[in-house]
């Protein structure tokens, strides 16, 4: 009886003591039950206020990630979660990524005319943005599953925000569907590496030390299971179905965020995890099935956005490649290769917001549904044009912009890794992402060849509203500053990966 009232005593002290690493989350959670309260009234100025609560609280967590010293002394919590350098970079992205999604939810016309459940709709980005941290902060495969799933949870309901539409319930249905797959799958692999290893603390050395004496036929099982979860949340080929029908029905801040926040987690869940299998010699099949994974997932989003008629669904190919490219990074071993891989997501995060920002303008303001529908629109609003070129130049991967920083880091860092381990999958990846970089311009160009070169632009009386233009702005100057000076963000990033 004594034992167990030790045990339970100190059980309670290492939460108690573990909670200081929780700080970003715990406000998230608080700012997340003040708004499901207070969505309970009626009062219109009550609702009004709910959008701006919503960024008080994304701003609190940002400021406190981004200040840093909550966590002295109290980095893991039961094993479950670690508050390292590298999940408070990518806490302080998620909550940039949340704060975008509100900022382009204000504007956006579709939202402003939702007369039930806005409340709802600013708690959810609370929640999912809360499940991307604890994402980022697992170290314990059975916290991973429960940190995916809340975000799964957030993003059905998110994508069903106009239910009114019949393609919205559409791509609800169909992601539940593909999620609940995925999770299923996932949770089997996991239950196959808790019975090889006997822990599901992924990053202790003890699972690794076990890795290396199971076999290996079973553990490329194993892997191939725990992947298809982890593809699921990155929209990575073959579980990617769901990517255009959901960027087709849902929101378009929810798309953006959709693009740019579980990708960015599931890529750092990756990075974790795939250090387990770092070694080639030991591990051959695993990264041979991650590499044929990445160069499908390349040619699948690449070629497959070649045919798209509506800019939703060719963005939504584009976000599908851009998977294949961070998981191409994941592949180089023996180089800083999580410096190339953060250093692309943050790139992304503009390019996303920026390019999902012009494409909401183009809907709101101009009706824009099919390509042919942007034809002579950057002759009549040069500035949206030359906006709209700066963004999609960039997911290109084209200088004078910080996505060609981002592909030559980690076309490097894959070159780089080749030489050292003289493994020619790398060699074909490498082919294949600078060849298909050049048929990701064919595709991209295509909406500054209608804005430009196309049609009569027949709607130019209309105002662009001068929040669109600021906004536009924000997202478009770090895609120029990180092309000239990418070592100011790299050194933040090294400083910040040195943090146990």
């Amino acid at each position: 009886m004594n034992d167990q009232a030790a045990y339970l005593s100190q059980t309670i002290d290492a939460i108690v003591s573990g909670t200081g690493a929780l700080l970003p989350e715990l406000l998230l959670a608080c700012f997340f039950l003040l708004l499901v309260t207070l969505d309970l009234f009626k009062s219109p100025a009550i609702k009004r206020l709910l959008p701006w609560l919503t960024l008080s609280g994304l701003f609190a967590a940002l400021a406190v990630q981004v200040v840093g010293g909550y966590d002295v002394g109290h980095a893991a919590f039961l094993n479950l979660l670690l508050s390292d350098g590298l999940a408070r970079y990518a806490g302080i992205l998620f909550s940039a990524a949340g704060i975008f999604t509100v900022l382009l939810s204000l504007q956006n016309k579709q939202l402003e005319h939702l007369t039930q459940g806005k409340g709802e709709y600013y708690a959810l980005i609370l929640m999912l943005v809360l499940g991307l941290n604890l994402m980022a902060k697992s170290v314990n495969l059975l916290m991973v599953f429960m940190a995916i799933e809340t975000v799964s949870i957030a993003s059905y309901i998110l994508t069903l925000t106009l239910k009114e539409e019949k393609r919205a319930v559409e791509a609800g249905l169909k992601y539940v569907l593909y999620g609940a797959l995925s999770a299923g799958v996932m949770l089997y692999g996991m239950s196959f590496f808790y019975g090889i290893t006997g822990s599901l603390h992924y990053t202790s050395d003890a699972f690794g030390m076990a890795l290396l004496q199971a076999d290996g036929q079973l553990l490329t099982v194993a892997a191939v299971l725990v992947f298809a979860g982890f593809f699921f949340k990155i929209a990575a080929a073959p579980f990617h179905f769901w990517a255009p029908d959901v960027y087709q029905g849902a929101p378009m801040p929810v798309v953006a965020l959709f693009s740019t926040g579980p990708k960015m987690a599931g890529i750092i869940v990756i990075l974790r995890f795939v250090a387990n299998f770092a070694d080639p010699l030991a591990y051959p099949d695993v990264q041979l099935f991650l590499g044929i994974s990445a160069l499908a997932t390349l040619l699948i989003g690449n070629f497959t956005a070649l045919w798209q008629k509506t800019p939703r669904r060719l963005l939504a190919y584009s976000s599908v490649s851009h998977a294949g490219f961070l998981l191409v990074g994941l592949l180089a071993f023996g180089t800083p290769y999580q410096l190339s891989v953060l250093f692309y997501l943050t790139v992304l995060l503009f390019m996303n917001f920026g390019v999902f920002l012009f494409l909401q303008l183009s809907e709101d303001t101009f009706g824009v549904q099919e390509l042919e529908d942007f034809g002579g629109m950057g002759r009549a609003h040069p500035y949206v044009g030359i906006m709209a070129l700066l963004f999609l130049l960039s997911l290109t991967g084209l200088p004078p912009l910080a996505g060609f920083m981002g592909k030559l880091l980690i076309f490097s860092n894959v070159w780089e890794a080749y030489t050292l381990s003289q493994n020619a999958l790398l060699l074909w990846l490498l082919a294949a992402g600078v060849l298909l970089t050049g048929v990701a311009l064919f595709y991209y160009i295509r909406i500054p060849f209608h804005l430009f070169f196309k049609g009569n632009f027949k709607a130019q009386n209309l105002v662009i509203p001068l929040s669109y233009k600021l906004l536009l702005a924000l997202f478009a100057l770090p895609l120029l500053v990180l092309f000239f000076k990418p070592d100011l963000l790299l050194a933040w990033i090294e400083l910040l990966l040195q943090i146990p």
